[in-house]
């Protein structure tokens, strides 16, 4: 039989247990806490760094500068086309776009008009792309979706893999 300091001891001991319960969740859920925006930030940091590569890509193509293409993409480097065509390039020779021959057709500059990453990871952000088309008097006449992937390859991100889908708008 259980009497004197032993008995309160003892006849305490739930409420102990269920202090200690709850500062140990009280300290896991901080934990959980930090490891999530510590996650978070490192998240926003490869978006920030993979959303700059795209950017720096369209500037490259609205240069007509295949050696800046180039620069700013990683190989091998696949592309999609909006009727299932493979195009894939193995190295930044392969980057070969006929800009004068895309100016004959009335292009001169496209806009990136929606760049939304749906996912990202610390080596790959996919995005959710609609560029538009431009004429030289700035005037859209071709509006595309696609899904863009940037990747981190040692250190440098660049487009890898562009899936195109066909126009929403034509004129």
């Amino acid at each position: 039989m259980r009497n004197g300091i032993f008995a309160r001891i003892y006849a305490r001991r739930p409420v102990i247990v269920h202090r200690l319960c709850a500062l140990a969740l009280i300290v896991i859920g901080s934990l959980a806490v930090a490891s999530s925006a510590s996650a978070q930030d490192a998240d926003r940091e490869h978006e920030a760094a993979a959303r700059t590569a795209l950017e720096e890509y369209f500037r490259a193509w609205n240069a007509g500068d295949n050696d800046a293409v180039a620069a700013v993409s990683n190989f091998p480097r696949l592309s999609l086309g909006q009727n299932g065509q493979v195009v894939v390039r193995e190295t930044p020779e392969d980057i070969v776009t006929d800009f004068e021959a895309l100016r004959q057709t009335g292009w001169d500059h496209s806009t990136l008009d929606l760049a939304e990453a749906v996912q990202v990871a610390a080596d790959k952000v996919h995005f959710r792309i609609v560029f538009s088309r431009h004429t030289a008097g700035g005037s859209p006449y071709s509006t595309v979706p696609a899904l863009y992937v940037v990747t981190n390859q040692n250190g440098h991100w660049g487009l890898q893999l562009q899936s195109i889908l066909p126009a929403t708008f034509t004129r």
